[in-house]
């Protein structure tokens, strides 16, 4: 046997099963098909819907994916990484990526959730080239030639197909009331079986016309179920992408196919979009692995070849417990805000960084490909199945930080300016004014230490922009309750620095110069030139040359840790300088 003939050994079978299965009473299942559809005579044939959707022109080897979403609540991280996944392989293999909206869970369907949904995927730059792209005025703006691509409005599309399963008799209406499934689950745990409607627990699995028709008189609520004509006894092996060769048994359960309320389950929409919207790579979380042999069962039903699958293990994160051990979960939308996408935008990582970061979960050598190809864009970076972990990806936030601070400090000012901006007015919106009313200040303050070789990195994210601009604005400078001085030198000390430094100030001093001067006043103040010098000889010295710089420091920026003093006074301008000079030595050196 060879390795394909394995690999797709369980699904023939279920196929050949189904063949010699589905012909017995052919007037019957037709008949019930009939009766179930009566109100719809106007539903097409899946071969309408067949030639509706034809198969893509695409280069040989093209993928076709998608990013499928149910529109419920906050869009996890998580999310934002499957789209990368998707939306990398398909156009690096001159495919398609498309979104579509799995809504049809009614009663967790949030319609906020759609906008933040594409709003997340556009902020990322990870729209997709079909698909929904918008909401406007409560309608669905979408874009494609294999819409819709939300599947509430897909009803009749998936009536059709289930249509088409029963009068083959592979699919049948189910009566069964929430009081019998409960007690037929009640009974399967008490006797130690398998949970499911399968086998003698399918009640209705062979149910006649004229039972049919009197639950019908009787308007019983009832769901459409495959007629599963796998065997639990069988083993069906396939190959995942990421996870390998994988060997489970065959699915033998009737599972939902259509709810009571019209619309399908997860497992039946998939199968029908996927094969129309002509989907070659299913490529999703790993939590949906054992949903595998049933969707294989779905597409072999039809006659369909299935897409490959591939799926990616989670985004954990690691928890230290009390003993001291670690252990890794799932990013939890309860418990961890990093798993909210927003949480990425509010802190002010650069869009850039959160690809690059996502981009190094995906694969561990992208960090050396980043190292020999610095200024390369990152789509240049190709992507493949083999890359993958097997197992979920760590997180790493000081990973993050660190490709943040890169990317930040690699801006030239107007590019910096115009960013810091963007964020500022959607998150921080007095800082937002401030950098407006004051526009070439913000600018030089944020060009510090911007030449040379080594750039500053002080901005990790946007949110620390406040903490590094306070200082230059004076709206904000004077709501300083006190300043941070050090404990050494005392009051006296500051005083006395602070004097003689404002009395000889030059504006028209050279960075070296300013320190010179600094220096021999430490020296003349009777503090050591050096901390190296203090430390041998601390009862010698009132401090350090540092301790010195640190007063002027906290003077004139109100903060202890600053870019470089000479550049702040430089961009403060002279006035400023020695106005604030003035009120420390009048108001704040003895604080």
């Amino acid at each position: 046997m060879t390795r394909k003939d394995k690999i797709f050994y369980g699904v023939m079978m279920i196929k050949d099963y189904s063949a010699k299965s589905a012909q017995p009473q052919p007037k019957i299942t037709e008949q019930i098909a009939a009766l179930l559809f009566n109100g719809q005579a106007g539903l097409l044939s899946p071969d309408h819907y067949e030639k509706m959707y034809p198969p893509r022109t695409l280069p040989k080897g093209a993928m076709v994916t998608r990013f499928a979403p149910s529109p419920t609540g906050l869009m996890h991280i998580g999310g934002v990484y499957m789209s990368l996944i998707n939306k990398r392989l398909a156009e690096q293999s001159g495919g398609v990526f498309f979104l579509r909206l799995e809504d049809t869970d009614a009663e967790r369907y949030n319609d906020d959730a759609v906008n933040t949904i594409v709003h997340a995927l556009t902020k990322v730059g990870l729209l997709p080239h079909e698909g929904v792209v918008g909401q406007h005025l409560g309608q669905m703006q979408q874009k494609g030639n294999y819409g819709t691509y939300v599947q509430s409005q897909r009803k009749e599309i998936y009536h059709s197909f289930a249509r088409h399963l029963i009068e083959r008799g592979l699919a049948y209406p189910c009566f069964m009331s929430m009081e019998e499934l409960d007690d037929i689950r009640a009974k399967q745990t008490l006797t130690k079986q398998r949970p499911g409607c399968y086998g003698k627990w399918a009640k209705w699995r062979d149910a006649s016309v004229e039972q049919v028709q009197q639950a019908l008189a009787k308007n019983l609520k009832y769901v459409i179920r495959l007629k599963a004509l796998g065997s639990y006894e069988r083993r069906l092996t396939w190959h995942d992408e990421i996870k390998g060769d994988i060997s489970v048994p065959e699915n033998d359960v009737d599972v939902v196919l259509i709810k009571s309320d019209g619309l399908p389950t997860y497992h039946f929409a998939h199968a029908v979009d996927d094969h129309l919207m002509r989907t070659t790579h299913v490529v999703r979380g790993d939590e949906w692995l054992a949903s595998v042999p049933l969707h294989l069962q779905l597409f072999q039903a039809f006659g369909w070849q299935p897409p490959k699958y591939a799926h990616v293990g989670p985004i954990e994160k690691l928890d230290t417990q009390a003993d001291g051990h670690h252990s890794r979960r799932k990013l939890s939308k309860r418990s961890d805000p990093e798993a909210n996408v927003q949480y990425y935008f509010q802190k002010g990582f650069p869009v850039e960084a959160i690809l690059e970061y996502l981009t190094h979960l995906i694969a561990s050598s992208f960090e050396d490909w980043r190292r020999q190809n610095p200024e390369k864009p990152l789509a240049e970076f190709a992507i493949n199945f083999k890359q993958f972990s097997p197992h979920g990806a760590l997180s790493d936030f000081d990973k993050l930080t660190s490709i943040s601070k890169d990317i930040i400090a690699n801006l030239d000012a107007e590019t910096l300016y115009r960013r810091a901006l963007e964020w500022a007015l959607e998150w921080d919106q007095p800082l937002a004014a401030l950098m407006k009313n004051h526009v070439p200040i913000t600018k030089n303050a944020l060009n510090i230490e911007r030449g040379g070789e080594r750039r500053s990195k002080r901005l990790a994210t946007w949110q620390d922009l406040r903490s590094q601009l306070f200082f230059i604005y004076d709206e904000l400078f004077q709501q300083l309750p006190s300043l941070p001085f050090t404990d050494r030198p005392e009051s006296d000390g500051r005083q006395a620095i602070l004097s003689k430094f404002l009395k000889d100030y030059q504006p028209t001093w050279q960075k070296q110069e300013m320190l010179d001067y600094a220096k021999e006043m430490a020296i003349g103040f009777g503090f050591a030139p050096n901390s190296k010098t203090f430390d041998k000889n601390p009862g010698q010295y009132k401090g350090h040359f540092g301790d010195v710089m640190m007063v002027i420091r906290v003077a004139i920026c109100g903060a202890r840790e600053t870019p470089d003093l000479w550049e702040v006074m430089q961009v403060l301008g002279v006035e400023r300088v020695r106005q604030r000079l003035k009120n420390a030595l009048h108001h704040g050196a003895a604080r």
